[in-house]
C-alpha cells in the first residue's frame, strides 16, 4: 500500500514536472502555420487570339489567417503568380507587411498578362474554357514568413469568364483553400 501511494506521487509529479510545460508550450507558445484561401478571383479583358498570344488582367484576393495568440507574422518579398499548366501567366510584387496576433489579412494582386505566348496546352486549355464560361488556373503565393519561406499552392481556381465585374455576378465566385508549405534554407 506504502509502495502504491509513493508510485502515485511519483507519477503527478512527473507530469506536473515533465508534461504541464510541454502541454503548456504545444498549447501556447508553439507556433501554428497561417492558413490562406482565394476569397476571390476575376478575369477582366480576356483576349485569347488565334495566334497562342493571350492579353488579360487577373484580379485575386488571397485571405490570409494568422491563428497564433502570441505571434506576429512578418511577410516580406511576397509574389503572386497565375499559372496554367505550369506556365507563368503574370506575377505582381505586394509590399511586405506584418500580420497581428489571431488576425486575418487579405491581400489583393493584380497580374497582367499582356501579348503573352502560351504554350500548345494551356492554348488549348484556355480555348475549350473560354468557350464554356470558365478558366482553370493555379495562383502561388511565396514569401519570406519570419525568416523562413513561404510557398502557398491554389491549385484550380475556377473564374467564371462570361460573368460581368459588375454588381453581383461576382459572387458566383468560389473560395479555394490553398496548401501552405514553410521551410528553412538551412
Amino acid at each position: 500500500m506504502f509502495c502504491i501511494k509513493w508510485t502515485i506521487i511519483f507519477i503527478l509529479a512527473s507530469f506536473t514536472l515533465l508534461g504541464l510545460p510541454l502541454i503548456i508550450y504545444f498549447q501556447v507558445v508553439k507556433p501554428r502555420s497561417p492558413t490562406f484561401s482565394v476569397a476571390q478571383a476575376s478575369v477582366i479583358g480576356f483576349n485569347l487570339i488565334t495566334t497562342g498570344h493571350l492579353t488579360s488582367f487577373f484580379d485575386v484576393s488571397i485571405r490570409a489567417n494568422n491563428p497564433n495568440h502570441k505571434l506576429k507574422l512578418k511577410y516580406r518579398r511576397v509574389r503572386v503568380s497565375f499559372f496554367k499548366d505550369k506556365q507563368n501567366l503574370g506575377t505582381d510584387a505586394l509590399p511586405g507587411f506584418t500580420q497581428r496576433k489571431h488576425n486575418i489579412t487579405f491581400l489583393r494582386a493584380q497580374p497582367v498578362a499582356l501579348d503573352l505566348s502560351l504554350k500548345k496546352g494551356p492554348f488549348f486549355d484556355f480555348g475549350i474554357e473560354n468557350g464554356l464560361g470558365y478558366l482553370d488556373f493555379d495562383v502561388f503565393m511565396t514569401a519570406y514568413l519570419n525568416g523562413d519561406n513561404l510557398e502557398v499552392d491554389c491549385k484550380h481556381v475556377m473564374v467564371n469568364v462570361s460573368a460581368s465585374t459588375v454588381g453581383n455576378d461576382t459572387q458566383k465566385f468560389q473560395s479555394r483553400s490553398c496548401s501552405v508549405k514553410i521551410y528553412s534554407d538551412q
